[in-house]
């Protein structure tokens, strides 16, 4: 009678852990495996999407704000229903290769188009046609309402268009005037427009970025709107570089969790209407709610309409110490501290550096 082999229980549940290992193992790269072809599959599908030749259609007028983005343009297509998310719109220019020169203006673009051809046609530049026959209003970043006014062709109904508390309402601004809720841009009409309807493109505008910014500051939603848009005016009104908005956002927002009074000049130059003037002692003694010397906090209100940069910059301030910054002799970039005593150096190398372009200025 011949032997009978039997597995011990440890034997048995070796083998068992290693089929069970083995396929555990295949499983896995089959699962990665099907996920490399789908994920394959869909780039080819998205890449096909946006490079793939469409037929034209009909004709959509857009305007190209001054300053706009790639992901600007982007969504002002999407919003147009020319494609049907501004990424593809990205992914386009990625696609590329090379940095699109997108001019400011009005566009007529068909269509049926992928985001590839409508680039190309983007880079074209503005559709001539309808430039010359459009009647353009720019309005620069940093000007008050008075100030824009003034490159209006009707200065008195604009003004009176932007402080209507009726018509401010209608717009859905929760603010006594729409002092910086009009967004600096250039503006593209078929006649000389009512300076309502421009009022109401300007704050449509003004919107629509605002929406856009806050897609990529999440956090600033939760934030008071006419709280932000005071902070950029501000930024607007100090920065001159580019480069330095997120680093004066975070001095403002320092200064004011410190219950330091800001002390900025521009406050001064708006309750004066005082630009481009030098700005003296005396004038911090005016009475005014926007003085910034004499009252902690910030001021009531907007001071000017800011542009895109100086809103990006109160929604994502830099991450610095500094309490103070003053004015290098170039008249164009600051010099930023965290001390008194930093700042007050600084201050004297200011003036020293400005004395003798005063004196020549003295001479003339």
């Amino acid at each position: 009678m011949g032997k009978t082999t039997t597995e011990t229980p440890r034997k048995k549940k070796r083998w068992t852990f290693w089929r069970l290992a083995f396929m555990t193992f295949v499983w896995s790269w089959a699962v990665l495996l099907l996920g490399i072809v789908a994920a394959a599959a869909l780039a080819f599908i998205v890449y096909d999407h946006v490079t793939r030749e469409g037929q034209p259609g009909a004709p959509v007028e857009i305007t190209v704000p001054e300053g706009a983005s790639g992901r600007d343009v982007g969504q002002i297509l999407a919003e147009n229903k020319l494609i049907e998310h501004e990424g593809f719109f990205r992914l386009a220019i990625q696609l590329k290769k090379v940095e699109p020169n997108i001019q400011h203006g009005a566009y007529e673009l068909p269509r049926g188009l992928s985001a590839m051809q409508l680039l190309e046609l983007l880079m074209e530049g503005p559709s001539s046609h309808l430039q010359a026959n459009q009647v353009r209003i720019t309005i620069p970043e940093g000007l008050s309402i008075p100030q824009a006014a003034a490159l209006t062709s009707d200065p008195e109904a604009f003004i009176e268009a932007a402080q209507n508390p009726e018509f401010i309402a209608r717009l859905g601004i929760n603010a006594a005037t729409l002092e910086g809720f009009l967004m600096p841009n250039t503006y593209f009409f078929d006649t000389d427009p009512h300076p309502q309807l421009l009022v109401k493109r300007m704050v449509s505008q003004f919107e629509a970025e605002w929406d856009a910014l806050l897609a990529e500051n999440p956090g600033a939603a939760g934030v008071d709107k006419l709280y932000l848009v005071t902070v950029a005016s501000l930024i607007e009104r100090e920065a001159k570089v580019e480069e330095e908005r997120p680093l004066i956002s975070q001095v403002i927002y320092n200064r004011l969790e410190e219950k330091m009074k800001l002390q900025m000049d521009s406050t001064l130059q708006f309750a004066l209407n005082k630009y481009g003037q030098r700005m003296l002692d005396a004038d911090k003694n005016t009475r005014s709610p926007y003085n910034t010397y004499q009252h902690a906090g910030l001021p009531p209100g907007p001071i000017c309409s800011p542009g895109l940069a100086s809103l990006r910059a109160a929604m994502a301030p830099a991450d610095v110490p500094y309490l103070y910054f003053v004015s290098n002799a170039d008249g164009k970039t600051h010099t930023f501290s965290r001390t008194l005593a930093e700042h007050n150096r600084a201050v004297q190398k200011y003036n020293r550096e400005i004395a003798p372009q005063r004196e020549a200025q003295q001479k003339r």
